[in-house]
């Protein structure tokens, strides 16, 4: 019996010492654990590092609130890598890790030479570009403050995919198209608040490039994050916050030049404790260039927070702009109106707040913006019979007076949750709930107002999924939308690391739908003439896109190539009934824009660095929405939206001094003179901007700018002639309290 029993309870015996042993083992070995976060502070999910030391390679991926941790370790030094070509770590050096022990590491993503980014727009979380098979271009804070650009839309022009059009100079009707989509085909975010009129249109003419931190450019249909107007993409403006450890500073400027332009500008930032900030005031007066065309703008920015606990935060975000601008209409064809004007006043405001767990984050928001438009021409003008050299219309050009003005005040209530799960490692799922309500007093002042409500709700569901080197994001949406009714939008985007390193190879896909709703004249108008239309459908569209991103010598240089095919439907068109005299809007239109963007981007040295941009687009009407102007007919290319587009920029210098210059190049374009002249197609044109900055004493600095240097005459928009050469000259105050060179 008892040698029987021996080979029984051998195997027992060693396992029991062998469970034992690897206890004692363990007891001697250390854990890793630390925080990623960006060089602002914010913690960054979704990071994948690769730890190396006397064992073998070990991987890391971060949780919602940037945070990993790694036991089990045998004593010794590890490396971190991580794995985003255009970011380094910081402190780059081994970090020890003891025998029971835990090692914690606060790092941060410091830029290559070329940058890569972190955005928040693409996922609705901080995210890398390389993780994200969606395309995203950003501007960030120093390449806007040196490109000393006079209105907003001149910094869209530097971005590939998207073209601008504005109606005369500084603060004139602005448009913006992105990748052939309509004018209201982009949803726009400031600060993380939904700002689009209901229907999806924007003016982007008065917006100043003011107190902004980036801005984020996500291209193809984002409705399965944000619901109604993200068609074409989405456009987020952010404003600026004061860095980690940035003590209390102040700044002032003051700027003059061509056009009888004056700026001033005043601001301060700061962290205090648990509290952070900055504040900006701005006054813009210009008269641009012709007879009542002067534009008057007023503009604040605050951004605040305060640190609740360790793991929560309180954010407060305002932005306010109020103008003036003179509107003489289409002068290149006679003569200027001297008494129409354009009012706009603006107000954002957000309210977040945010608490981060290794593996659940949870955010509520709340955001208010409204837009109040007042177009007034009290007197009429006169009439006159437009000319474009040897060419005259059929007939005069009549003015229409309208002494109390046309009214557009809308208001957007918005109000938004989610969290952010981390179901296992590498696999962060994010789910969140929107609601909208729309409002507004629409008309001629004259006659009754327009006052539509809308109200929507919305449901969306991510998964962001890291497997090895490659990363899915994929999601959708369900929306309960008070004009349309329930609709629902996915969206599937790939990105996949070829090769790892500093001269990194990533591959991207992506494909989604997007919606957009009614704007109130066509889903409630009263007029006979235009009677709304309660039973349209959403304008939809259907994106893919392509590309590859290529890092270079050493990551001091990067090529990224995209081709992109969009397809927008069900377009609203109006529709004039000859015999019941009534008309009313129908879904009818398609058009499609495919096309490929590049963007080059070089750090030679530390002092200079070169990027360009082109865009080639094949626009296409596919079914016409007007039966009147041959401009809209099928086969027809995309009103205003060129085949060929590009930008060419460079800048040297140090903390001291440093000069710039960009030039951008708009080929020919389908457009319309409107006023029966019969001209279709608008000129190419070629526009030179330049820029010396240099440091006088202390923290007071000199800069001098030319636009449109070589004094190109040229036209945007058919009819409104743009700014000549203009100079400015300026000086900035920076406390040096403030950290900065």
């Amino acid at each position: 019996m008892p040698r029987s029993s021996s080979p029984r309870f051998a195997p027992l015996f060693f396992a029991f010492l062998g469970s034992v042993g690897s206890i004692v083992f363990a007891s001697d070995r250390g854990a890793l654990s630390g925080v990623v976060r960006t060089a602002g502070g914010s913690p960054v999910p979704q990071v994948v590092l690769h730890v190396k030391g006397p064992a073998a390679e070990r991987t890391a991926v971060t949780g919602p609130d940037g945070g990993f941790h790694l036991a089990g370790l045998e004593p010794g030094d590890y490396a971190l890598a991580l794995d985003a070509p255009g970011f380094l770590l910081s402190p780059s050096a081994p970090a020890p890790v003891r025998a029971d022990q835990a090692t914690a590491l606060d790092l941060t993503l410091l830029p290559a030479p070329v940058r890569e980014h972190v955005v928040v727009s693409a996922t609705r979380s901080e995210a890398t570009t390389s993780s994200l098979g969606t395309t995203v271009a950003v501007l960030e804070g120093p390449r806007i403050a040196e490109r000393e650009a006079s209105s907003f839309l001149n910094l869209m022009q530097d971005v590939p995919g998207v073209s601008a059009a504005r109606t005369g100079g500084v603060g004139a009707q602005g448009t913006v198209f992105l990748r052939g989509g309509a004018s209201n085909f982009a949803r726009v975010l400031v600060d993380g608040v939904p700002v689009n009129e209901p229907g999806g249109a924007w003016n982007f003419g008065p917006q100043p490039p003011f107190e902004l931190e980036r801005v984020e450019v996500v291209k193809g249909a984002a409705s399965s994050l944000y619901s109604t107007d993200a068609l074409a993409g989405v456009i987020h403006l952010a404003t600026r916050r004061p860095a980690p450890g940035e003590p209390t500073s102040l700044r002032g400027e003051a700027e003059a030049g061509s056009f009888a332009w004056q700026r001033y500008g005043a601001g301060t930032s700061g962290r205090r404790g648990a509290i952070d900030w900055n504040l900006g005031l701005q006054r813009l007066d210009t008269d641009n260039e012709g007879p009542n065309s002067g534009f008057r703008a007023t503009s604040g920015a605050l951004s605040t927070g305060a640190s609740v606990s360790p793991r929560s935060r309180l954010r407060l975000l305002m932005r306010a702009d109020r103008s003036r601008l003179g509107t003489p209409g289409p002068t290149a064809y006679g003569r200027p109106d001297r008494d129409a004007s354009y009012d706009v006043t603006g107000v954002v405001a957000g309210l977040s707040f945010r608490h981060a767990g290794p593996r659940l984050a949870h955010e509520a928001r709340v955001g208010w913006a409204a837009s109040d438009q007042l177009s007034r021409n009290p007197l009429d003008s006169g009439s006159f019979l437009p000319r474009a050299g040897d060419q005259a219309a059929a007939f005069p050009y009549a003015d229409f007076p309208d002494p109390l003005g046309f009214q557009n005040d809308t208001r957007r209530l918005s109000v938004g949750y989610q969290a952010d799960v981390r179901a296992d490692a590498g696999n962060l799922l994010s789910a969140g709930v929107d609601l909208e309500h729309e409002s507004g007093e629409l008309g001629s002042r004259s006659e009754s107002l327009l006052s539509p409500t809308r109200t929507n709700v919305g449901a969306y569901l991510q998964d962001r999924l890291s497997v090895g080197r490659l990363f899915v994001t994929a999601g959708a949406r369900l929306e309960r939308n008070d004009s349309f009714g329930t609709k629902a939008v996915p969206r599937l985007a790939l990105a996949y690391r070829a090769r790892g390193g500093a001269d990194g190879t990533t591959l991207r896909a992506s494909a989604g739908t997007g919606i957009k709703e009614p704007d109130f004249f066509q889903s409630f108008g009263t007029a006979s003439y235009a009677l709304g239309n309660p039973d349209l459908e959403p304008e939809r569209s259907r994106t893919f896109d392509v590309g590859i991103e290529q890092r270079l010598f050493r990551g001091r240089a990067r090529a990224d190539v995209t081709y992109f095919d969009h397809d927008y439907r069900d377009q609203i068109a109006y529709q004039y009934d000859f015999a019941t005299g009534r008309g009313t809007y129908v879904n009818l239109g398609q058009t499609r824009g495919r096309g490929l963007e590049v963007a080059l981007a070089a750090s030679p040295t530390a002092r200079l660095s070169l990027s360009a941009e082109y865009t080639y687009l094949d626009g296409e009407v596919r079914v016409s929405t007007n039966d009147f102007d041959p401009v809209y007919a099928e086969g027809q290319p995309l009103l205003r939206r060129p085949k060929h587009q590009g930008s060419l920029s460079a800048r040297y210098g140090n903390e001291r001094f440093s000069a710039g210059a960009t030039l951008v190049s708009v080929g020919e374009r389908t457009d319309s003179d409107f006023v029966g002249i019969g001209l279709l197609r608008n000129d190419p044109y070629r526009r030179l901007d330049a820029r010396v900055h240099g440091r006088l004493v202390g923290g007071l600095s000199a800069y001098v700018v030319a636009e449109n240097l070589l004094d190109r005459r040229y036209q945007e928009v058919l009819g409104y002639p743009a700014l000549g050469r203009s100079l400015r000259v300026g000086l900035r105050f920076q406390s040096r309290e403030a950290g900065r060179p």
